[in-house]
């Protein structure tokens, strides 16, 4: 009876799924037990992309935008330079020495003394002008890039040629009329007023480039330009 009382008395306590004997020792059967199984893992939660920023579209054109903005800049720099050329000429045939064809014909003044001196008038004039233009440049368009300097440039050279050539309008006929009748081509051509010096062509649009470079570097602008903002 007391076996079998033992017997119930551990296999009611197996059945009941006790871990521990009365003594408080464990059996070494209870660590392991067939049913507990791990919990299992949440399921992972999809993934849904964000949209897009509302600022991402304009930052896929502003690009185009840009670049748009710098040509117009360059078309305007150009203008610019080729509308201020005939402003250049008149002034610079109002205020280059004049020259004394009587004197000239009769050895008391030297042609090539006036024509180096009417040269520098022209590049003085230029040069005043190129500076002017390269500072307003910078001022005003540094950050649309490379087409400033080629629209300078280019214009520069046009507004330099039309400047010799309105200067030559204004005052080569008054000289070649002051000549007599008979007087030979080599002489008409020795006193005509015209920049004698082509080089000097090209002092408008390289005084222009200069301070718009100078400019920039001063300025503290990044190799690849744009302009760099502080």
């Amino acid at each position: 009876m007391n076996g079998a009382g033992g017997t119930h008395g551990a296999g009611g306590t197996a059945g009941g799924g006790g871990a521990t004997r009365t003594d408080g020792v464990a059996e070494p059967w209870a660590a392991a037990e067939p049913w507990a199984t791990a919990a299992p893992a949440a399921p992972a939660e999809p993934v849904v992309a964000e949209p897009a920023a509302a600022g991402s579209a304009p930052e896929r054109s502003a690009e185009p935008l840009t670049t748009r903005a710098g040509l117009l800049a360059g078309l305007v720099c150009a203008l610019a330079m080729v509308l201020v050329g005939p402003l250049l000429g008149l002034l610079w045939s109002v205020s280059a020495p004049r020259l004394d064809v009587q004197a000239v014909l009769s050895g008391a003044m030297s042609v090539f003394g006036v024509q180096s001196t009417v040269d520098a008038y022209f590049a003085m004039i230029c040069a005043v002008a190129g500076l002017l233009g390269g500072l307003v440049a910078y001022l005003r368009a540094a950050d649309a890039g490379w087409p400033v300097p080629i629209g300078l440039a280019v214009g520069g050279i046009g507004g330099s040629l039309l400047a010799g050539w309105v200067g030559h309008l204004r005052r080569s006929g008054q000289v070649l009329d002051a000549l007599p009748a008979n007087a030979t081509p080599l002489l008409r051509d020795l006193v005509d007023f015209q920049v004698r010096a082509t080089g000097l062509y090209l002092i408008l649009p390289g005084a222009a480039l200069l301070v718009l470079s100078v400019a920039l570097w001063a300025g503290g602008t990044a190799p690849g330009w744009p302009r760099r903002r502080r």
